[in-house]
């Protein structure tokens, strides 16, 4: 008895996670309503009721997938100032930054905009928790980098245009309208320096 306690318990988180992974799976193909409970036991390998052992209800599924995937944002902190880089510089590597963030949880991005898109309300909470995270590490560069956008615009405003910018070469990539050539390091880091020099291109205050 005592050995099959141990086994469960060495089986049962490596069976969750099993769960989670292909749950993210089937539902970045086919979406939340379109996965059911059913079809992710059939493809676990479980039955219905082992499934619903571990998660209760799809809405605790969900809420588990975007947990285990990304639900506590991706903080992408303003970067330091490294010798003479410019603040163009600076902001090129901050973007680079958020947009590596995006990549290296694709998976989960692709599900959670989705999702939101739909109306699902837990998906909307965690891309409002998540782009937010971004907006405020954009603000932080405009207030320390060029205030003069701040007065004149308002950095929340500057922000939400960059943060708009960012989330728009994202689905641009995933949809298939831009070409990484298999590098797509030097895509993004392209992409996030052209989004820096078309800010540059905005006069500082009395120029």
């Amino acid at each position: 008895m005592g050995a099959m306690t141990t086994e469960n318990q060495v089986e049962g988180p490596t069976t969750r996670l099993r769960i989670l992974q292909i749950a993210l799976s089937l539902m970045s193909q086919r979406g939340v309503d379109g996965t059911s409970m059913r079809d992710l036991a059939s493809a676990t390998g479980l039955n219905v009721a082992s499934l619903y052992h571990y998660f209760p209800s799809k809405r605790e599924l969900l809420e588990a997938v975007l947990a285990e995937r990304g639900f506590t944002p991706v903080r992408a902190r303003p970067p330091e100032p490294e010798g003479d880089g410019s603040p163009v510089d600076q902001l090129a590597v901050l973007l680079t930054t958020i947009l590596t963030s995006m990549f290296e949880i694709e998976d989960f991005v692709r599900l959670m905009v989705g999702e939101a898109m739909r109306g699902e309300v837990t998906a909307r909470a965690v891309g409002l928790d998540l782009f937010t995270s971004f907006q405020t590490s954009i603000e932080q560069w405009i207030g320390t980098y060029r205030p003069d956008l701040d007065e004149r615009s308002g950095g929340p405003a500057v922000a939400r245009l960059l943060c708009a910018t960012v989330v728009g070469i994202y689905v641009q990539y995933a949809a298939g309208v831009i070409n990484d050539d298999g590098d797509l390091a030097a895509m993004v880091a392209q992409r996030a320096n052209e989004a820096a020099q078309i800010l540059s291109l905005l006069p500082a205050a009395g120029v």
